[in-house]
This record gives structure tokens, sequence and C-alpha cells, in this order.
């Protein structure tokens, strides 16, 4: 035998943007032939292109939701081969001539890049594209930022429609405009671990992590009895265990999706093959196994569940990769539960290598230097066996592992699961409250608005600028919200690869008016604790004063004639201005 190299883990590191030799993150840059992901946008899309209404299409959010990418696929499904895609998206991807036709012989345009072109040609291109002959159709890749100043530069005004389009998407969840010609869809809506099937994340682990075929070279290997990377290969691949294992990754991404953060699929494929990997080639793992061939002390970094995390990378590399931001608060290896740290046990730990721990044998450390070092050793052991217990351990109560207490009740409002819901709402008004500094004892049936002039100064008295009855509060769900706001069917879940990842409060206004207070998953558990009694008002003050902005809405204006409800020490108390100017107290 003989010490061997996996192409397969050579090509899982070229997904990593921190690495020299990274490649696949670009279309251009990538194997057309490679076998890749589909996913629900592109069927959207050849449905699109059939309807003879449609002339515009734009695909649009932030840079590295494989835009391209999805317009090569589309050629391929038009008759193309995969190089023939690739070279009509290099050639024609300007729109300066049809790429290919539809089925129904429309010819088909292509600007792959509109952030190719400066603002004002950009903003052009757009205008002849929305007027081009009737019988043709174009899409437009556009990141989300270019695509707003190009339309803006148009002093006609005619390409207004596009950011119109992609507004009502955000507003209402449409992504057609009045007439169905014009269709943008917000690829930031695009999810990575979707609710109702397999995404790309899942994808990833089973194709790149858990395929055979692709690792069959790793048996004949010296070194694979202390490989790393093989090693979690053959964690995601076993046939016990390995579902669950992929599944908790999936989980983890999808938390982190519902926590605000935009996953592109860059990122998701650039974590997915640093994680299998460990950020490790065939020749590392080489090099320690000539210096010493039975040495276990130093994998337990590049296991799959550690690597997730990016501990070994510098600040500088994660920031190339902004979803590690989200996943590493998410840190299972950062949540104390007494319940499964009392479990965690490195002599019972399933992994084939463990990190150092401290060892009894030497007594008290006897000095600082040594308090530091085993201080240190005992944390990261911590670390290492909480985040292997959540891969390994029971599938109850991830979400709490993660750190997110009250997750599994912000995804039963994202389900529709009446059951607690009007315990989830009460402790989510309670925690609206506190936002403004009122804490009241008790359950109380309803909701205090105070003045807004009240919010920044917490005096022991304030202004109740509105009273809310509890009963008449909504918790729902992203797609609700947009049915509420008069979509009967939102197309956008249809659109793309759809995770519901925001619930709204709706409180009801003036004049029959409701105003929506949209939470994510960090927003929702802020709230929660700061009804149970959390206090961290300068840790969060920017979502403080987020949802204070959102509270001011509902401050009616004021009414000379009305009683002047005021709140002193947590209780409600009322302030009538007499016969003769005087003012008068009395209870709630």
């Amino acid at each position: 035998m003989s010490l061997e190299v996996n192409g397969h883990v050579s090509r899982l590191r070229r997904f990593q943007p921190f690495q020299p030799d990274s490649a696949e993150l670009i279309y251009e840059q990538t194997d057309p032939t490679e076998q890749s992901f589909r996913v629900s946008t592109l069927s959207y899309l050849e449905e699109l292109i059939e309807r003879p209404q449609t002339r515009l299409i734009v695909l649009t959010g932030d840079a590295g939701h494989g835009k391209t990418s999805l317009c090569a696929r589309l050629l391929e499904q038009l008759g193309r081969t995969p190089l023939g895609a690739a070279d009509a998206i290099r050639d024609l991807g300007d729109a300066s001539a049809p790429v290919a036709q539809t089925k129904a012989g429309r010819p088909l345009s292509l600007l792959v890049d509109l952030s190719a072109l400066e603002t004002d040609p950009a903003s052009a291109l757009l205008v002849e594209l929305l007027e081009s002959p009737a019988d043709g159709v174009a899409i437009v890749c556009a990141n989300e930022g270019h695509l707003r100043s190009s339309v803006a530069a148009d002093e006609s005004e005619r390409s207004k429609v596009i950011t119109q389009t992609l507004e009502a998407g955000i507003e209402k969840g449409t992504v057609a405009n009045a007439t169905a010609s014009v269709y943008v869809i917000n690829l930031n809506y695009q999810s990575v671990a979707p609710d109702v099937h397999e995404g790309l994340v899942d994808w990833a682990a089973n194709t790149w992590g858990a395929d055979r075929r692709r690792w069959r070279i790793c048996q004949r290997c010296d070194a694979r009895t202390i490989c790393p990377i093989l090693a979690n290969h053959e964690a995601l691949a076993d046939d016990g265990r390995g579902a669950e294992r992929r599944k908790a990754i999936r989980q983890v991404f999808s938390a982190a999706e519902r926590t605000g953060a935009v996953v592109t699929t860059r990122q998701a494929l650039a974590l997915t093959a640093h994680s299998i990997s460990g950020g490790l080639i065939c020749e590392d793992v080489h090099r320690r196994y000539r210096r010493d061939a039975s040495d276990r002390s130093w994998q337990f970094p590049y296991l799959y569940h550690q690597a997730l995390f990016g501990d070994l990378l510098t600040p500088q590399m994660r920031r190339q990769v902004p979803a590690f931001r989200a996943l590493r608060r998410l840190d299972p290896g950062g949540t104390a539960l007494r319940w499964v740290d009392d479990t965690l046990d490195p002599e019972t730990a399933n992994s084939p290598f463990l990190p150092p721990v401290p060892s009894g044998d030497e007594g008290s450390p006897k000095s600082r230097t040594a308090a530091q070092r085993e201080s240190e050793l005992l944390r990261s052991a911590i670390a290492f066996l909480r985040r292997l217990d959540y891969f390994e351990g029971t599938t109850t109560n991830r979400m709490s592992r993660l750190g997110v207490a009250s997750g599994d009740e912000f995804l039963a409002v994202n389900d529709g699961t009446p059951e607690g819901l009007v315990k989830v709402r009460d402790a989510l008004l309670r925690g609206l409250e506190a936002v403004q500094g009122v804490h009241r004892a008790g359950d109380s049936p309803d909701f205090l608005v105070l003045d807004p002039a009240f919010f920044s100064h917490r005096s022991r008295a304030a202004v109740i600028a509105k009273r809310i009855p509890g009963r008449s509060v909504e918790i729902v769900s992203q797609n609700q919200q947009w049915i509420n706001a008069g979509t009967l069917d939102p197309e956008m879940p249809h659109a793309v690869e759809w995770a519901s990842r925001s619930v709204y409060i709706r409180l009801p206004g003036t004049d029959g008016t409701v105003v929506p207070v949209q939470l994510d998953l960090l927003r929702f558990e802020l709230l929660i604790r700061w009804a149970a009694g959390l206090s961290s008002r300068g840790q969060h003050e920017a979502e403080i004063r987020s949802l204070t902005s959102a509270l001011a809405a509902l401050a009616p204006n004021a009414d000379a004639d009305e009683d002047i409800g005021v709140l002193v020490g947590g209780e409600r108390r009322t302030l009538t201005i007499d016969v003769g100017d005087r003012i008068r107290s009395g209870g709630a």
C-alpha cells in the first residue's frame, strides 16, 4: 500500500475562499460537467419563460446565490450541453443577442451580471430589455444594490417597475408586476435548508460527505487510520448514525438562517466543504503520518463537528464567509446546559479522536501559567464534547443546545401549530413592554404602549399612549403575514427554496390598520428572555431601537378630551383634567 491522494478532497478545498487555490465558487471557474444541486427556482424559471406575457425576469439578491449557474442550468434544459451552456454564458451572457429559444420558439436573452456595467449603461440596458420585441424574453442577474442604483439612474422611470415589483415581493410575497410581464425573484429568500424537502446543505452533506464512491481510494491509503478527513466521511456515511448526523448539520444551517442571516449558495458550499475536509488536503495528513504514524493527538479540531464552526481559521478568513458568524453565534460548544454537561465524559465519547484533557495525577497547578494551560485544556475539551454531543446525542431539544431556548416555539408559530400560541403571544407582549422599560407583576391581559417620548427615559412614571387587549394581537408566520396583507396565494414560496424565517406580531393600530412587528429567531428569543426578566439593554441597544421604532407607530394622536393613562412604579393610574384645570388622579 501507499499514501494516496483523493481528488475529491482536493476539489473540496477549492470551494473554500480562504484557501489559496479556491476556484469552485465562481461559475466561470467551475467544471460545468460536475454534478450540482437542482433548486426549485430552476423549475419555476422553466415555467416563466414559457408564459406568453413574460418579458423580463430579474434574479436578484446578495452575491453568491448562484444566479449565473442557474442560468446555465436553464440553458441545459433548453437543449445545450453543459459545456455548450458555459460557452453561451461566456459569449452571449451580455444580452447582445439571444442565447437560446424557449420551447415555444421565443428568443431568450441573458444578462448574467448587471454589475459588470456602470450604473448608466446598466440603466439603459434594463430599459432596452423591458421594451424588447414582444416575442422575446430576457433574464437579468443583478445584485440588489446595483439593481436599485441602476433603476434609480433611469430618468424616464420606465424601469421603476423593477424595484416596485421587488418591494412588493418583500411586503406581500409576490414576484410579478400587475400585468405579469415583469418578474423579480429575490433570492435572499432562498434557503439552503428549506422547510418541506431536502435542500442544498442536505445534498452537499450526502454527495460530498456520505457518497462512498468518492472515497474508495482512501481505503488503500496507509494514513487512513489517523486521517480526520476520512473519519468525517465515515461518520457521515455510517449506516446507523450517518443520517442523523447529516440532519444535525442541516439544523444548524436552518437555525442560522432563522436568526436573520442570509446564507448564500456560495457560503453554504464553503462551510460544508470546510466541515467535511477540516480545511485539510491529503498531503497535510501525509506529512503528519510521515512524522509520526501513531500520533492521534492532533486530529480532533479537524472533525466535521468542530470544523463547522471555524475555530482554526483566523478572523480574516472567517470574514470571507459571513455565514461563519451566524453559525458561531449558535455554537453548541458555548452553551452550558446542566442536563448536557453532566453526561459529558471523554472516556465514553463516540469519537475516533479526542482532545487532551487535564490530568488529575499531577495535582494542582504550581504556577499561574500551568493553571491557565489547564483551564484552556478543560475549556477546549468541554466545547469539543458539547459539540460532539449535539451531533451524536439525543435529537431532542437541539434548539436549546444552540442557545435558543424558545426555538421550538418559534418553529411552532411558523408551522401554524395552535397549541401554546396564547402563552407565546403573552410572553412576546411582556417582552415588548420590557423593551419600553415596563415591568408589571402578574399575567396582564393587555399590552401597554408608552408615549414614544418615554422610550429612552426610564423614569418612575411614564405616559401610556395606548392599551391593546391581548386577544386582539396575532402571532403569525411570514407566509400568513403576506396573506393577511392581501396576497391570496404568495408566490415567493413557490419561486425559491423556501423556509419561513420570521414571525410577525400583528398589533392593531389606529383606524383599523395593523402594525406588524417582524421577529427573526434571535429577536424572538430576546423578547421571551426580556419577558422573563433578562436585563441587557446596553448589549442589544440596536434591537431595542428597532423595536421601539415599530411601536411608535401605534401611538395615537393626542386628544385633549381623553383621560391620560400613566404608569407609576408598574401600576396603571389615570389623570383627569377637571373643571378649573384641576388634575385628578385615580386608579386604573
